[in-house]
């Protein structure tokens, strides 16, 4: 565990919390409507369909939105579980490059909701590193 009177790090993470439980919950709640303008035609990932996919995403994007929230509400950041939200940020962007090349049906709109997304992540994930290289030197 790290302290450090540097702010960037909890307020990018808080900032990751909402974006992660507001864009969850949109995505779980309203998962069929963004699976039918998202693909062309019916995709199933693993055997599920896409409606599925997108609402177990969403619990998921819930989940790490607590998950960050929790970790920039200690008094005392836990850098560990702080690079293991980074991580997660690297591996949705690079997930859904990957999930841009698959040979799926994908939608104007689904492509660009994915990329949108991408983006935003990106940007969150960045802001992360640079908190992280900041507690690395005030320690």
């Amino acid at each position: 565990m790290n302290a450090s009177s540097d702010r960037l790090l909890p307020r990018t993470l808080w900032g990751n919390a909402v974006f992660s439980i507001v864009s969850g919950a949109g995505l779980a709640i309203f998962a069929g409507p963004f699976a039918r303008a998202a693909a062309q035609a019916p995709v199933e990932v693993m055997g599920l369909d896409l409606a599925i996919v997108l609402e177990l995403l969403g619990l998921g994007m819930i989940a790490l939105g607590a998950l960050c929230a929790w970790v920039a509400s200690r008094r005392t950041l836990p850098e560990a579980w702080a690079r293991a939200i980074f991580a997660a940020d690297l591996a949705w962007v690079a997930g859904s490059a990957l999930v841009l090349a698959l040979p799926a049906a994908w939608t104007t709109v689904g492509s660009a909701g994915i990329v949108v997304l991408a983006l935003a992540v990106a940007d969150l994930a960045i802001l992360e590193y640079l908190g992280l290289r900041r507690l690395g030197t005030a320690n």
